[in-house]
């Protein structure tokens, strides 16, 4: 039986570390998402001249103020050109945008009616703010001609833009995850199944469950506080992203929620070694099992995730002595290479001479 020593042990020592452990680690996600989610540069620009401004000037002005033709010799790939019109950081003060992309003029609008103009409002909102941000125009990056040999849009390499200590700590982390992972399984799991044990031999029912869930509490925490950064790490986007046909949305979510209900029983575990209250053992206990069963299920969808639908049915033809070869589904062309080779292959009856011939 449980002496006061430990339930002082229990709220004292094991539920503050817990609770710590998950306010930092909660502080380390949130702080390192606020990093992955910011919208600006290093610079604090909102607006990337080569991704947002070079495909607006190389569809819309490139055609008639470029290297094959320069209309009132004006070449919008010409930096020099370009910022005769244009005001780095006031907009009302930049002819190009305010003379000729937005003007009501149809002959100084640019581009022209009979060329698409105006510009779409999503268009002209990406310039009016490219140009309040400064107009920057990097060094090395060129408005070229698609398609165009010599023309195309070129940039510099530029150097990889260094991690904040907390950004490099949050990565460093997830890739802990594919080990990490076994913990709360293992823990969780054989915890629920000592709980199914105890009904038949009720001594093994109820300290071994608890130290499982005690310990597998805090470690579904780690392990999906890894699993959020490993996601992000391999390009699989931040975990703020919500697609519902992402079988990856639901695995990171299905984590989140074991490790939650896990916290929530740990707690109501100590609250029952504490109130002594039988009807909070079982809570504890049921929802042990039934944590079991879930973390079984995402376990299974992170193996078919890193290794393919089919890899525990390969696992079985393994046991009963079929392949262990993953099965390709027939491609179309297959499928008409085989007919085809049936057809040649087939006999027409008719065509057989018989015998009275």
């Amino acid at each position: 039986m449980y002496t006061r020593s430990h339930l002082l042990a229990f709220h004292r020592v094991l539920l503050p570390a817990v609770m710590a452990m998950t306010l930092f680690l909660s502080f380390v996600a949130l702080v390192s998402a606020q990093e992955v989610r910011s919208p600006r540069d290093p610079d604090g620009r909102m607006v990337n001249f080569e991704r947002d401004i070079v495909p607006i000037f190389q569809k819309h002005c490139l055609e008639c103020h470029g290297p094959k033709e320069a209309k009132s010799d004006f070449r919008i790939d010409e930096l020099d050109t370009v910022m005769a019109y244009v005001e780095p950081g006031d907009v009302e003060s930049s002819a190009m945008f305010v003379e000729y992309m937005t003007t009501d003029d149809p002959d100084l609008m640019m581009p022209p009616p009979s060329k698409g103009g105006p510009l779409s409002a999503a268009e002209l909102s990406l310039v009016h703010l490219w140009i309040a941000e400064g107009a920057n125009w990097p060094e090395g990056v060129i408005v070229g001609e698609p398609g165009v040999e010599g023309h195309e849009a070129v940039v510099e390499p530029k150097p990889e833009v260094a991690r904040s200590v907390v950004g490099r700590l949050w990565g460093f982390q997830g890739y802990f995850h594919p080990a990490a992972v076994h913990f709360p399984i293992a823990l969780l799991s054989l915890g629920g199944l000592f709980v199914i044990v105890g009904l038949k031999w009720p001594t093994l029912g109820t300290q071994i469950p608890l130290a499982c869930l005690l310990l597998g509490a805090p470690a579904a925490i780690g392990a999906t506080l890894m699993g959020l950064s490993f996601a992000t790490e391999q390009g699989y986007g931040s975990w703020t992203k919500v697609d519902f046909d992402s079988e990856v949305f639901w695995h990171r979510w299905s984590g989140v929620i074991v490790a939650v209900l896990a916290t929530v029983f740990a707690v109501i575990a100590l609250m029952s070694l504490k109130k002594k209250n039988d009807g909070l053992t079982r809570v504890w206990k049921i929802g042990l099992v039934v944590l079991a069963g879930m973390i079984g299920a995402v376990g299974h969808q992170g193996g078919e995730l890193s290794y393919g639908k089919d890899f525990y049915t390969r696992a079985f033809n393994v046991l009963t002595g079929g392949s262990s070869e993953e099965k390709v589904p027939p491609t179309e062309a297959d499928t008409s290479e085989a007919d085809a080779t049936e057809a040649d292959t087939t006999v027409d009856p008719d065509a057989v001479p018989s015998g009275d011939a």
